[in-house]
């Protein structure tokens, strides 16, 4: 028989963060360790619907992530079957602004991912999560 390597099943974070942080603290809720929310100064009602536009926000990402070659390669391919419809002999120019279509997309998303990832930065909200994550590693580790 074969052996099938599933090495890269152990690379691949299935779980959201949100979830993950529900996890951590609802099953380490009795535990004197465990950050508080009241110590960084943030209500629970605003933790929870901070941490579900974190969510939107890391989907947004994911979802860009893993269809990002297929936008690439239809625009690349659309520009060369246009270019080729309308020009003779002109190969090198239609691969040309494929590819520099392709960068502008590219630079777009970039933008856009900048502007809406500065809100998740340098807030008591994200200390928390910071904290809540390392405090779950140490504890894995240590176990």
């Amino acid at each position: 028989m074969f052996h099938i390597d599933r090495s890269y099943i152990e690379q691949v974070d299935l779980e959201s963060l949100q979830s993950r942080i529900w996890d951590i603290r609802g099953d380490n809720k009795d535990d004197p360790t465990l950050p508080h929310i009241e110590n960084y100064g943030i209500t629970e009602e605003a933790f929870e619907d901070y941490l579900e536009k974190k969510q939107k926000f890391e989907d947004f990402k994911q979802t860009w992530h893993s269809r990002q070659l297929l936008v690439f390669g239809t625009v690349f391919l659309l520009t060369v079957a246009a270019f080729s419809l309308f020009f003779r002999n002109a190969t090198w120019q239609a691969y040309a602004v494929g590819f520099m279509l392709c960068m502008l997309i590219y630079m777009v998303y970039l933008t856009i991912e900048a502007f809406r990832g500065r809100n998740f930065r340098n807030n008591p909200y994200e200390t928390f999560i910071k904290a809540l994550l390392f405090w779950d590693e140490n504890k894995r580790t240590a176990s």
